[in-house]
Order: structure tokens, then sequence, then C-alpha cells
């Protein structure tokens, strides 16, 4: 640059050569610029400046992150938004039936009550090598001695792994509370519920009806009500397949299933946790689908491995009963919990001292019923 160029540049005339070095430190995008053009870059840089300092939190976010984000779908846009979304595998049921719980024991540890005793022998000094020089008589002793004991760690070497299949949403909320197992869902994040119509479950206070009465006449309760769930849950399955189709991420349209969409669900956990488990779930107290798992888990839990050793089996689903079978006693007695078709007799053979295994005016499988906490009229 030339001094005469540089002087209106910096106002520094004591260069003498063009190669003179200026702390002004001038680039060579400012030397392709007149010096008006300069003042009004610094001008507008420190006004830039200005206001990125006294901007909202809201407005620093929205404008850095419009930098980053891609651009609106447009009517080119592809069927699904997220190269990640896929079609979630149909849910199997039959034709014109309703979604009903499926279980399916993937993987138990075998030979479960031996590999149990095995390491219970270490408490009288026996080493195990072999679980499967462990005798009948031998596992069954500690199997009882285990359901006497508080601690029950023994039972915690038998492993289950279960999938459950055609549950609700609802179900699963509550199914991921126990903090003792290990869970992987289908994510409605990524899959696509392409016939999301059909995989609603229908609850149990609307089983056996069949709708079809206008919307707005309630002359025949039952039918009206089943015609109403039916209408909402087509509206709301079709209001997200057109979403879905139309470029909205599966993750953002899943707000308009309902909590009753079928789903998939991996559990796996142990047997005393599941032992524990099984107290409060087949208890009157809990949700009705509970129920329905349950006995599909227990079927499932029978018909695993070799039929020569599902002794082990028939013994190990004698532990799944409710509460208050284990500890002689109701264990839902605040004013918020709900009636029990089999609390008053309970109450009154724990007032006698009575051990639950003398409760022969009471069958377990009372509270399995649908209606085993509703109050006769």
């Amino acid at each position: 640059m030339s001094e005469r160029r540089h002087e209106e540049w910096c106002g520094d005339a004591t260069l003498s050569r063009p190669d003179d070095e200026c702390t002004c430190s001038i680039t060579p995008e400012q030397q392709r610029r007149t010096p008006d053009e300069i003042a009004k870059g610094i001008v507008d840089d420190a006004l830039a400046k200005r206001r990125k300092k006294n901007r909202s939190v809201e407005d620093v976010y929205a404008t850095e992150l419009s930098d980053v984000l891609p651009p609106k779908p447009d009517a080119r846009i592809q069927r699904w938004a997220d190269p990640a979304m896929f079609a979630a595998t149909p849910l199997e049921r039959k034709e014109g039936e309703m979604l009903k719980p499926r279980a399916t024991l993937v993987s138990m540890t075998a030979n479960p009550l031996r590999v149990m005793a095995a390491a219970s022998e270490m408490y009288q000094g026996r080493v195990v090598r072999d679980p499967g020089t462990v005798s009948r008589s031998t596992a069954l002793e500690w199997l009882d001695s285990a359901t006497k004991n508080k601690l029950q760690a023994p039972l915690e070497f038998i492993d289950l792994h279960f999938l459950l299949e055609n549950v609700t949403r609802a179900f699963t909320h509550q199914l991921v509370r126990q903090r003792t197992a290990v869970y992987v869902q289908e994510s409605l994040r990524f899959a696509v519920k392409e016939d999301a119509e059909f995989e609603v479950a229908l609850p149990p206070s609307l089983a056996g009806t069949q709708g079809g009465a206008p919307l707005g006449a309630e002359g025949d309760t039952e039918e009206w009500q089943r015609n109403v769930w039916d209408e909402a849950v087509r509206h709301a399955s079709e209001a997200y397949a057109h979403l879905v189709n139309s470029g909205v991420p599966a993750e953002d349209a899943r707000g308009l299933l309902p909590t009753n969409i079928g789903t998939r669900v991996h559990y796996k956990t142990n047997l005393r946790n599941l032992a524990e488990q099984s107290g409060v779930r087949l208890c009157s107290q809990a949700q009705h689908e509970w129920k329905q798992v349950w006995v599909e888990m227990i079927r499932a839990i029978l018909l695993y491995g070799p039929e020569s050793e599902r002794w082990q089996q028939r013994e190990i689903v004698k532990l799944f009963r409710p509460v208050c079978f284990a500890t002689g006693k109701c264990e839902f007695m605040a004013p918020t919990d709900r009636w029990c078709i089999i609390r008053d007799r309970v109450q009154a053979h724990a007032a006698r001292g009575d051990a639950p295994d003398t409760w022969n005016d009471i069958d377990p499988r009372e509270p399995l019923h649908a209606l085993a906490a509703r109050r006769p009229q």
C-alpha cells in the first residue's frame, strides 16, 4: 500500500516505505475499502454488539437456533420427516378381536430352584459347583426357607426376561416404576403406528359392548358410551396419520395417540422382585390390565423349559399372590384406597391371628376379577 493510502486509513504520516509496519493492523479487506466504508462498518459493528448485549435470552436462542435448524417443510417434503422413523410392527390379534395382553418368557435361569439352592448351600458351608447335583428335595427346602426369611436374597439368583405385547401405555407407565428391573420399550418417537385405530385397547368397563348408538342419544347408555369411545379413537388415529404423512415428526404427532395405544416392552427382573411386584399387582387395588398381564406371565412361566423340570416352575408360581397372603393382613387401609372384595374377610382372620394358609374361605384369585375393587351398589 502507498504511503498516502495508508495515511488516509490510519492517520500515520511517519511511514516512509510501503512495507513499514503499522500498529493499526489494517487487513487486506480494509485496504480494498474506502475510509468512509470502513468508518460505517465500525459503527455498524458497534451497534450490532450493543443490540446483541441488550437482547433477551429468547431472542438470542431464536437467532442462533435459526442458523442450525433445518428449513420448514414445503410442498416437496418426503413422506416422513425424520429418516430415523420406521413403521411399527403390527401387534398380533385375531380379526375382529380386541387387543389382549400377551407375555412371552424370552429366557429364564435354567434349573432355577437348583441354582438358587446351590448358592444357598453356602449358608451351611457346603460348596456346590454344579446345580445339577442338587436334589429336588434340597431345592424345595431352600425355597421354603427363602420364603420364610425377610431378606429372601436367594431368590435373586433366578432371572426372568419377558416380552410383553399388546399392553397399553397406561400399563407401561406403571410397569417402569419398578426400579429393580430393566426395560426396552417400543419408541413412539420413531415407530409409526400405521394401524393406530385398531391397536387401542378397550377398557373393561366397555367390554362386551357393540356401540352403534348415535352420539347424541343416550337411551342405551352402554352402546352410547362405546360409540363415544370408538369415535374418539378413530378421530385421534386419523389426525395422527395425517400429521405424520404430511411431514410432522412422529415424536410430535404421538401426543395425539390415546393412552391405551398398544405397545411392546422387554421386562427383565429377578424372582425376588417379581414376587414382590405380584403382591401389589394381583391385589384388588391394581388396574385390571395388570391382572390380565399376570395371568399371561404365569402361563408363560409354567410352559417354559423341558417338561421334566417344570416342577420348579410350578413351585415358583405359588409365590405370586396378593400381598395380604404374605403379610397376613390388608396393606391398603388408607382412606384413599379402593374397596376390596376380600378385605373384610382378611381383616377378620388377621384379628383372630389366623395364618394365611388357613384362609379356606378366601380364594387368592378373587381379586383378579375386573370389579374386585368396585363397591356393590
